[in-house]
């Protein structure tokens, strides 16, 4: 365990006992949730390091009304729609989204938008 952080990610809102595969709590995936005791110090800061842009993830979820799943593709985390599309936040703060049949992107400045219009300009897609 870090000096600075908590044993756990674990904020008491585990929704992954209801059958989510992420967390809408800490946002940590059923299997790190399951695994976090069995985990080297190393794995677990690995873990914490992913859940700030995973929060995010979540968020717009949220505003989108869907749940959160992701997949991982060349390294990088990007939720995933109910329709199979993908999306993420990138690190200068731009929405990317994929159409994961045919790999289209779009790109969207979300700076100063909030969750809802951030949501609507995913719907449009």
């Amino acid at each position: 365990m870090s000096a600075t952080r908590p044993d756990s990610p674990c904020i008491a809102l585990c929704s992954t006992a209801l059958g989510d595969n992420v967390c809408r709590g800490c946002a940590r995936t059923f299997a790190e949730v399951s695994q976090w005791c069995f985990m080297s110090a190393d794995e677990r800061e690995a873990v914490w390091l992913r859940l700030p842009a995973r929060q995010r993830l979540l968020q717009l979820a949220a505003a989108y009304g869907a749940l959160l799943e992701l997949d991982e593709i060349d390294g990088q985390e990007w939720g995933r729609l109910p329709d199979g599309s993908l999306y993420r936040l990138d690190e200068a703060g731009w929405l990317r989204w994929r159409d994961a049949a045919s790999a289209r992107e779009n790109a969207c400045d979300c700076a100063g938008l909030s969750l809802d219009a951030a949501a609507a300009w995913l719907r449009g897609q």
